[in-house]
């Protein structure tokens, strides 16, 4: 029973994913009057079918994906509704919504999450933890902590972002005491986690006051800072400071669906997942719709259209790159689950 829920629960993340990704694509080209052929979650056989005054919408066997099949999206027709003849920025627009439609929906459905958990931890020191705390700091219970070496912080993400990458060395910190303005110089504690070093304070922070005011001030804040996660991920990887192994594809992410408790779990993976799908979709690869953007760009630049062939090489390579790095990745994921 609980293979069946959790084979249920990955087929309706990533259908439902696809469907809003999909669905992007779909409404900008209806707004730009583009005739779309058909609608289609899954690929493979038909399973339905219904016609619609212009667009058939069809569900096919094969969950994993979907698409938008639009007048002359693959070769030139030069007919009215056609996406070959429709201008290069409306074009720009077309691809481009799918991945907005998912990061969007990403940031909204984790501002909401946060929002309505009502658990903030402020940047408010209620104790100090005695066997982490060195002899020359400064610190007390009752300090706000404003900003560390002059970044802000406003929740306590910031403070272990900035901990993490301190490296140990000594922090410039400002506390608010007693309404005033104090600057510290604070020495981080090392702690080991096996072969990981993290630094702290060593002090315990105090929860946040619940409030519709704080919930929304915290929301925006912590959604703010995983935005932010996401795409430092991103540029990590970009350039090479992140291991291929440590990527997760498909079965990976399968992996984690099934492992949820609760709606809340489920919701939030599915947060996570669609900002992260939307983001990496808009990457310069060609096969992605990122990649298919720089060759719109490239056609606005030149004011003429790049060759049929010379585009269908150019995602050629992109796909196969895509296929092989999928398979890789995909056969780490199967290795780790065993």
């Amino acid at each position: 029973m609980g293979l069946i829920i959790g084979i249920i629960k990955v087929v309706f993340l990533l259908g439902f994913l696809v469907l809003i990704h999909e669905g992007g694509h779909f409404a900008v080209a209806k707004l730009c009057k583009i005739n779309v052929k058909e609608f289609s979650l899954g690929f493979g056989p038909q399973l339905f079918s219904k016609q619609g005054k212009e667009t058939k919408y069809s569900i096919r066997a094969i969950p994993f994906g979907g698409y938008v099949d639009m007048l002359g999206e693959t070769g030139d027709v030069n007919e009215v509704g056609s996406f070959s003849e429709a201008k290069v920025w409306h074009r720009i627009a077309i691809v481009a919504a799918g991945a907005l439609v998912n990061i969007l929906f990403g940031v909204l459905i984790y501002f909401i999450l946060m929002t309505a958990s009502g658990m903030n931890s402020s940047t408010v020191i209620k104790q100090m933890i005695p066997e982490y705390v060195t002899e020359q700091t400064q610190l007390q219970a009752g300090d706000k902590i404003v900003s560390i070496n002059g970044e802000k912080t406003r929740i306590k993400s910031d403070v272990d972002s900035i901990l993490l990458k301190s490296e140990g060395k000594n922090l410039d910190v400002v506390i608010e005491r007693n309404g005033q303005n104090l600057n510290l110089n604070v020495t981080p504690v090392a702690i080991e986690y096996g072969e990981m070093t993290r630094y702290i304070l060593g002090v315990e922070v105090a929860q946040a006051e619940k409030s519709l005011r704080n919930n929304f001030y915290y929301g925006f804040w912590e959604t703010v800072e995983f935005v932010n996660s996401v795409g430092e991920g991103l540029i990590l990887l970009v350039t090479g400071n992140v291991n291929i192994n440590q990527m997760t594809g498909p079965v990976g992410i399968s992996g984690m669906v099934v492992k949820t408790s609760g709606i809340y779990d489920f919701v939030y993976l599915l947060a996570v997942i669609s900002l992260s799908l939307g983001v990496t979709n808009l990457l310069p690869i060609p096969a992605l719709d990122g990649g298919k953007i720089v060759l719109l760009l490239v056609e606005a630049i030149r004011k003429k259209k790049i060759s049929e062939e010379t585009e269908l090489k150019i995602q050629s390579i992109g796909f196969t790159f895509l296929i092989l790095l999928s398979l890789y990745v995909s056969f780490n994921d199967v290795v780790r689950l065993f």
